[in-house]
């Protein structure tokens, strides 16, 4: 279990406070910031960052932020190469065989989680749609910190209308104190659409 991962998140000096007071707040993309600079012990026990002193091209801890807000800018959090980076910033990937977001004692593993809140997510999709979707799998999820924690989900679903797999997003907040959140599902935008037109395909939760 990532205890820093915890602490880092649940020191939000928002939480307990009822931020819900302007409309669309929880879907603000938020900017990464710096946790940890490669010196710091803490970097090397994230699963995800693997980049030494030793690999080409070494990157300054501000050529890191820049190219870590490049990303989320890029793809809305969704998308991120965390093998470039070893600096350990706000946006984590989630690690399916852990056990980091469910306080009370349970056998379900952050992967049983993702894929269960995926699930509800294109459920309540399929419904507002009049479509019928099919989850097949959980790709990958990330997550920040959002008075509690705000999840960025990539899965695959099967269309039975063509017979094809398609990529979809789900974007979540969880917290222990409140009900989820399922802030939008869709399919995954193509990149060569303006993130302005994609965003009015997204179906809120």
């Amino acid at each position: 279990s990532s205890s820093l991962l915890q602490r880092k998140v649940r020191s939000d000096p928002w939480e307990g406070v009822m931020v819900e007071s302007f409309e669309g707040w929880n879907s603000w993309l938020e900017d990464a910031y710096l946790l940890c600079t490669p010196e710091d012990p803490e970097c090397l026990k994230h699963h995800y960052i693997t980049r030494t002193e030793k690999d080409e091209p070494q990157y300054t801890v501000d050529e890191e932020i820049s190219m870590m807000n490049e990303q989320i800018t890029k793809s809305e959090g969704f998308d991120i190469d965390f093998s470039l980076f070893r600096c350990l910033f706000n946006y984590h990937l989630v690690d399916p065989d852990d056990y980091d977001f469910l306080e009370d004692e349970t056998t379900e593993t952050n992967g049983d989680f993702m894929k269960r809140l995926s699930q509800e997510s294109l459920k309540r999709y399929n419904d507002e749609c009049g479509t019928k979707f099919e989850f097949h799998e959980v790709v990958k999820a990330n997550f920040h910190g959002s008075v509690g924690y705000m999840f960025l989900i990539t899965f695959q679903v099967f269309d039975p209308s063509d017979d094809q797999e398609k990529t979809f997003q789900a974007r979540i907040r969880y917290t222990t104190h409140y009900p989820t959140e399922f802030v939008f599902c869709r399919p995954k935008p193509n990149p060569e659409v303006d993130s302005d037109e994609t965003s009015k395909e997204d179906v809120k939760g």
